[in-house]
């Protein structure tokens, strides 16, 4: 989840793609499944390091974050509230 978040994120900012809606027709995926993904492209270097390792928090799940998160532009804040 967090490779295709970083994915549809370069897609959009290296003007391979002017929105999500023409970036969802390309990949023949729903919009509302990039947007709900996306948001992990900001998720702070320490919690990425972690998920990819296998250390994430318990409550951290990969279905959790596929379900789409409220995620904090904070990085402290980020590991407070992924961590409940």
């Amino acid at each position: 989840l967090i490779g295709r978040a970083h994915s549809y994120l370069a897609s959009l900012t290296d003007g391979s793609c002017a929105s999500i809606g023409e970036l969802a027709h390309r990949l023949n995926i729903n919009h509302a499944d990039i947007s709900r993904i996306l948001p992990l492209a900001f998720l702070s270097p320490s919690l990425t390091a972690d998920i990819l390792a296998g250390h994430q928090p318990p409550p951290l799940t990969a279905s959790r974050l596929a379900r789409g998160i409220d995620l904090p532009a904070s990085w402290r804040e980020q590991a407070a509230a992924l961590a409940n």
